[in-house]
């Protein structure tokens, strides 16, 4: 099942185990890219692997934004978990030195960030996944805030996952959470994810502004500002 599950992760794309993610934002300047990737890929991802193993969470992930973002973040952390409880205890996993004999100040990538990490909790409401993950895949994150809520998650997990269902529409997955947390007026409250197989085909996807909604649809009513932001992200690494 654990294997199950890195298939069909997004960046995010999970399987039904999955039930809670947190995303973690940081900025990361130019000059310090390699070596924040590289102490993370190295050392916390071995912390992360032991968290797995013991059971506390079930996945954990780095990706970059392709291209910028309007806010300003290039990586972002995501941990998978399949209870409210073990997101809740999550900071008991960050131990360097009982895992490896590190000290954690040794590892500090903080210090190579501008302005921190800014995380965000989400919970997954449905998803779908064709089980592939080719190497150069790519996720496309749409944030959203509708004016109906409950309206536009209920739409995506019947009548939208239906058509998916039938036609992924060239996406490798697919899926919706819920933000918990930190929620605010101006903050995006959901999003959804769209995997594919490449850049090249997630380009030509947002490339796509037309069409019909079906006529069930009553997205608009839901959601009539649209997207407040699309970012597509790539894997530096993952493990589970």
């Amino acid at each position: 099942m654990k294997k199950l599950f890195t298939i069909l992760l997004l960046t995010i794309g999970f399987s039904l185990n999955a039930q809670y993610y947190s995303i973690t934002y940081v900025n990361v300047p130019p000059e310090n890219q390699a070596e924040f990737a590289s102490i993370e890929t190295t050392y916390w991802s071995k912390v992360a692997q032991a968290a797995i193993d013991a059971g506390k969470q079930s996945a954990w992930g780095l990706v970059a934004a392709v291209g910028g973002v309007p806010n300003g973040w290039t990586h972002a952390f995501v941990n998978v978990y399949e209870t409210a409880e073990d997101l809740a205890n999550a900071t008991t996993n960050w131990d360097p030195e009982s895992v490896l004999g590190i000290e954690s100040s040794l590892l500090n990538t903080v210090e190579l960030t501008d302005g921190g990490f800014n995380f965000q909790n989400w919970a997954v409401q449905t998803s779908l996944s064709t089980g592939e993950r080719p190497a150069g895949s790519v996720t496309v994150w749409n944030f959203a805030r509708p004016d109906n809520l409950a309206g536009f998650i209920d739409e995506n997990k019947t009548l939208w996952k239906r058509q998916f269902e039938s036609d992924m529409g060239g996406r490798i997955s697919w899926g919706v959470g819920l933000k918990l947390n930190n929620r605010s007026q101006n903050l995006s409250t959901v999003m959804t994810w769209d995997r594919y197989p490449s850049l090249a085909d997630a380009l030509e996807a947002l490339n796509s502004y037309g069409g019909q909604l079906p006529r069930q649809s009553k997205m608009l009513e839901y959601d009539p500002d649209g997207w407040t932001a699309q970012v597509i992200v790539a894997d530096v690494m993952w493990v589970d």
